[in-house]
């Protein structure tokens, strides 16, 4: 009907549509509240437990079209709303009482209850002094609702607040936490529960409990990262594990012959790495959380024999991967990140941050069943018990601890055994899966050939081997996901079409440099990279080999991982792959989305130090340029869990976070290591102190080495001023000016160049060259500490300066001037603070030995110092 001939009413009412369609995108805008701002009050639950946040339903949504001429959304749904209150809270979980982070004034966060195809407002109110956001994770939602800082949203202000407003396309077990700086590890965590709206499910259970499992440190989180960033190994001496002497001798006592020998090659390796064996975990921490409770007061959920229970286990840590079990049990797994899976009985099993795995475990007798995570550096544990009784004790300390874990360099090797990459030229396109080993899997699913002969290089790489972020064309690679704990996991259902053609590789080598606490994909720390830019309607396979030795929990904000395992169609669908030291995992992602996503490592300091990458779709970049208009498109699919949500503009888009995401920006870092002792045999003090003030790869370095005050004298004393540039993992360059006071008889400034770094058998070097008036000398410094105990070592050092000319004024004469020789006992207190004794033999020589004989000045010298060592 030609649109003259409308009625005047109906025009009326498809205007008065329109414009409520308007407004409801509108409402959805980012509020900046004044303090005046009047909080919710929030659902009350009690103290110590954590219970779901009941919400209420409004009203029934009838199917209705979107905003383009796509797929209308499918199902109905109910209106939800809950408000989540972020304050502060004073807590005490492991003896020393501190500010954390609460939602609703709990920790974990309340647990939010929901059904598939509900319509869900989360009103996210900050109380806090600084700027937060919050992550639905594993959730696929409008990408400027999934609540990361800087990529997805501008942080909400303090007092202020957000409405994260989506539909639930998903039913599963799901969690929520921050995403704005390392606020996740001080408390801001939470289960997201959605149920099947079809009421339904393929195992049958008679009680349900979420088990939030995390960690606490009682240090704040930033001072966590300042001190890994003074040193990667600061925590080191908190670990039980550690790669000593005496375990080395202990260890080699018990083994066999065989275990003899991999013992050795694990220490040779050790010596050649420069790390140690036993680099399972950063962070020492204080205590280990399950739902919120330490095991000094563990948590209890009443059960009745006869009852299964589903666990829902959530990796909520910030670093720590626990390895768990149920005393005396089995445990059913029937779903896991959000699906459910072939379901298969395990005596136990390990949970990386991010994860979730759902676990029934049947109660046939009136027994506690105790529920026991350790983490896997076996520092610390938790507890929490099943119990069919009020009153019902239980003995805690009945569960034996795990088997202590093998050296990683163990496990990284193996799994390099297993993998292989190889890169596919077009001569050799036709031998596609000549890179797979006997009896593995390919990303297809295809059974590699059994008489195809291995090849590995088995050198462990120092340094990244890829540097930078590309796109190949499909078959430039092949490889196979080998070494993983998914290698059996099959999904419960068809996730998705094997023979969908690829359309892109994206390699992504895991590394990072330990001691200096940089983390990598390809070879560059996030602040380095652009965005990953990807095309919509496309499959890219990505392939994660991990050449570091810690394990990396990788999560891709709103999109699956297909994991590539050998089973097809039924490839399970993953939110986060752990990937072990030297293992592959190959996963394919087909862009149902739009906007740009976060992709990190969900170890929380991997994460803020490096170890992550943006992923932006061409289309966003199109509309922010005016080429392209936002769509509005969101709809389920032949897949469980895998809806199209390509909704662009739910508010107004920021062309500033398009252009510039960020979620983590380039530091300044601060660290002062000072040595200070005293020979009270011969009245002599001595100073060592060596700052570095700046970024990763630039900084100002103030370095005086053995300053020296003998009877009240200053014998020795000059200071470098130099700029520090770290050129790889283990070396640095440096060039400046020194100032150099005593012995000179007149302080004078000379130009300054050096080098300094780590050799192979943990040979400690630091070669500086100057040059004043003609002559050319040089300062040379090697040392290496030997580890005797867990925290007791022994120093072994050797200084020798030489010039080229003799400069009595300077002192300074020409061939070799002094040698000193160091032993130096010292054991590690707490990080941070050593105590040492150290002897030194000082002999001079040629024209420099003649001058101090000249002055008064013997020509040797021993001294014993006892002192104190920080890192500050």
């Amino acid at each position: 009907m030609p649109i003259r001939y409308l009625n005047f009413s109906i025009m009326k009412i498809i205007s008065i549509g329109i414009l409520i369609s308007l407004s409801t995108s509108l409402i959805a805008q980012h509020e900046h509240h004044t303090t005046s701002t009047q909080n919710p009050t929030p659902v009350v639950t009690n103290k110590y437990k954590t219970k779901p946040v009941a919400s209420k339903p409004q009203k029934t949504h009838a199917k209705k079209k979107t905003l383009t001429d796509s797929k209308p959304i499918i199902s109905a749904g109910v209106e939800r709303t809950v408000n989540l209150v972020i304050n502060y809270k004073l807590v005490n979980f492991a003896g020393k009482t501190r500010k954390a982070i609460a939602v609703n004034d709990q920790i974990p966060a309340p647990t939010l209850n929901f059904t598939e195809g509900d319509y869900v407002t989360l009103n996210v109110y900050n109380n806090l002094d600084k700027p937060t956001a919050i992550h639905w994770h594993g959730l696929l939602v409008p990408w400027q609702m999934d609540g990361v800082e800087g990529v997805n949203q501008q942080a909400i202000p303090p007092k202020g607040v957000f409405h994260y407003r989506f539909k639930l396309y998903q039913s599963g077990t799901y969690w929520y936490h921050a995403h704005a700086d390392v606020q996740e590890q001080e408390g801001l965590y939470g289960a997201f529960i959605i149920n099947p709206s079809n009421k339904s499910t393929p195992y049958k259970y008679t009680k349900d409990q979420v088990i939030v499992l995390s960690d606490w440190s009682n240090s704040p989180a930033l001072n966590v990262l300042n001190n890994l960033k003074k040193d990667g190994d600061y925590y080191s001496p908190r670990f039980p594990l550690q790669p000593s002497l005496i375990k080395f001798l202990h260890d080699y006592r018990k083994a066999d012959v065989e275990e003899r020998k991999k013992l050795i090659d694990d220490y040779k390796m050790m010596q050649q790495m420069r790390m140690s064996i036993y680099d399972f975990s950063d962070i020492a921490y204080d205590a280990y959380l399950l739902n919120g409770q330490s095991k000094y007061c563990p948590w209890t959920a009443p059960v009745s024999v006869g009852d299964v229970v589903r666990l829902r286990f959530i990796g909520a840590a910030a670093s720590t991967i626990y390895r768990v079990k149920i005393h005396g049990s089995k445990m059913e797994m029937i779903h896991i990140q959000g699906n459910d899976v072939k379901p298969y009985v395990v005596d136990d099993f390990y949970i990386a941050p991010g994860e979730t795995y759902d676990a029934l475990v049947r109660i046939n007798n009136k027994k506690p069943y105790i529920i026991y995570a350790e983490s896997i550096d076996t520092l610390g544990k938790t507890y929490g018990a099943l119990v069919s009784g009020v009153n019902q004790p239980v003995n805690y300390q009945q569960v034996p601890p795990f088997p202590e874990p093998k050296p990683v360099t163990r496990e990284m090797m193996a799994n390099m055994k297993k993998s292989e990459m190889k890169h596919v030229s077009e001569h050799n396109n036709h031998s596609k899966h000549s890179a797979m080993q006997p009896g593995m899997s390919s990303a297809d699913g295809k059974k590699a050939d059994t008489n195809m002969p291995m090849a590995h290089s088995m050198n462990m790489p120092t340094e990244p081997t890829i540097i930078g972020d590309t796109i190949s064309p499909p078959n430039t690679f092949q490889a196979i996901t080998s070494g993983t704990k998914y290698q059996h996991l099959s999904a419960a259902i068809r996730t998705n079409d094997p023979n969908k053609p690829v359309d892109g590789i994206i390699r992504m080598e895991l590394f990072g440099y330990m001691e200096r606490f940089i983390w990598f994909i390809n070879g560059l720390p996030d602040y380095k990279a652009k965005p990953i830019v990807l095309e919509p309607n496309k499959r890219y396979q990505i392939i994660f080999t991990n050449h570091s030795m810690m394990r990396h929990p990788m999560h891709l904000h709103g999109h699956w991982f297909i994991l590539r395992n050998g089973h097809g169609a039924y490839d399970p669908l993953l939110h986060t792959i752990s990937v072990p030291p030297g293992a592959t995992a190959v996963a394919d992602v087909d862009t149902d989305a739009s906007g740009q996503w976060f992709f990190h490592c969900h170890h929380l300091y991997h994460m803020v130090t490096g170890m992550s990458r943006v992923v932006q779709y061409s289309t966003l970049i199109d509309i922010v340029q005016g080429t392209a208009e936002p769509q509005n498109y969101s709809t389920n699919t032949d897949y469980i869990n895998r809806p199209i949500v390509r909704e662009d503009a739910v508010i107004p888009i920021d062309p500033a976070l398009v252009r510039h995401p960020m979620a983590h920006t380039k530091n300044i870092w601060l660290a002062n290591f000072l040595d200070v002792g005293a020979d009270p045999f011969n009245n002599v003090q001595e100073l060592t102190f060596k700052g570095l003030y700046g970024s990763d790869y630039h900084k100002l370095e103030l370095y005086t080495n053995e300053a020296e005050i003998n009877k009240g004298k200053v014998e020795n004393a000059d200071i470098d001023i130099f700029y520090w540039h770290l050129l790889s993992q283990f070396w640095a360059a440096k060039a400046g000016v020194n100032y150099f006071y005593r012995p000179a008889k007149k302080p004078y400034w000379q130009a300054g160049v050096g080098i300094e770094g780590l050799m192979p058998f943990f040979i400690e070097t630091n070669v500086r060259s100057y040059y004043y008036r003609g002559s050319v000398k040089l300062d040379m410094e090697l040392s290496r500490d030997t580890q005797i105990t867990n925290n007791g070592f022994v120093q072994f050092g050797l200084r020798a300066i030489l010039a080229t000319k003799t400069l009595p004024s300077a002192e300074i004469g020409n061939g070799l001037n002094q040698l000193r020789f160091i032993v130096r006992p010292y054991y590690r207190l707490m990080p941070g603070f050593n105590v040492f004794s150290e002897f030194e033999h000082l002999q001079n020589y040629g024209a420099f030995r003649i001058m101090q004989i000249n002055e008064g000045e013997s020509a040797s010298e021993n001294t014993l110092t006892f002192g104190l060592s920080f890192l500050l």
